[in-house]
């Protein structure tokens, strides 16, 4: 059995979900990556990357920066976001 779509205008099932998930726990940001959930507390910086080596080299940069070290330069997979800025899922 499948779901039927939403109509238009009205959000789909997972996005009502999220959408009262905020509204009860306005305290911590909620994220959506490829289907998984992260909630952090409001303000919270957090790192998301396809690897562990990829964040630690993310904070060891943070640590201390190169002559070059650029967050935004080519090359960069692993994503740094505030958690006060809307995130996008891929």
């Amino acid at each position: 059995m499948t779901a039927a779509p939403a109509a238009a205008g009205q959000p789909g099932g997972d996005d009502l979900t999220a959408r009262i998930f905020r509204a009860l726990y306005q305290e911590f940001d909620l994220r959506a990556i490829n289907g998984t959930y992260v909630v952090v507390p409001k303000g919270t910086r957090w790192l998301a990357g396809p690897s562990l080596g990829d964040i630690a080299r993310r904070i060891s940069d943070h640590d201390h920066p190169g002559p070059a070290a650029s967050p935004a330069g080519p090359g960069q997979i692993a994503a740094t976001t505030s958690s006060a800025q809307p995130s996008a899922a891929p």
